[in-house]
């Protein structure tokens, strides 16, 4: 887990790279690995907004990725997910609100949103915890969404995200806008 000072440190080591990298791609990856060091998630995902839908775009996982031989990187499906209330992702992006999941088996079966197991049973992952956080614009817009998924703590133990980490991942989705801007 991250000192407060190494967070700070991160931030601003980020903010500085917003200005100087011009590869995309680049600083997302670089957003989303910082986010989820800062937030001591095992995975995470940034989806972009197109038209009124949600690509799946940049994702990193820390326990498949440990399962590969050294230097082999995980390939993922690119997928769309539609803007809405359906999905977590979609809910977030269409509301512009965060949702903090503190455990996906947990879910008050009353909301309007919804887990979708395909991937973990697909994968052999399993998805807790999940905090997701809409890219939003200076003007209000909703570009994308940030997610991190299974908050650790020690070795293999999963925990709900802290409401703090939820205030903090704000910078993380504030620099992708404004990136993607």
């Amino acid at each position: 887990m991250l000192t407060e000072q190494q967070k700070m440190e991160a931030l601003v080591k980020l903010s500085m790279e917003l200005n100087q990298v011009k590869d995309v791609d680049i600083l997302m990856e670089h957003i989303l690995t910082s986010a989820r060091r800062f937030a001591g998630a095992d995975a995470g995902s940034i989806y972009l907004k197109e038209n009124e839908q949600l690509k799946f775009s940049y994702t990193q996982n820390g326990t498949l990725q440990k399962r590969l031989p050294d230097g082999a990187k995980l390939i993922y499906n690119t997928f769309r997910i539609p803007i809405d209330r359906n999905s977590i992702s979609g809910y977030v992006a269409l509301t512009g609100q965060h949702l903090n999941i503190e455990d996906t088996e947990r879910m008050d079966p009353g909301l309007p949103f919804r887990f979708n197991r395909a991937f973990d049973e697909a994968s052999g992952y399993w998805t807790r915890s999940i905090l997701t956080t809409p890219l939003m614009t200076m003007r209000g817009d909703v570009v994308g969404v940030l997610q991190v998924i299974n908050a650790m703590e020690g070795e293999g133990r999963y925990v709900p995200f802290s409401q703090e980490t939820g205030r903090m991942m704000d910078a993380f989705a504030n620099m992708a806008a404004i990136a993607l801007e």
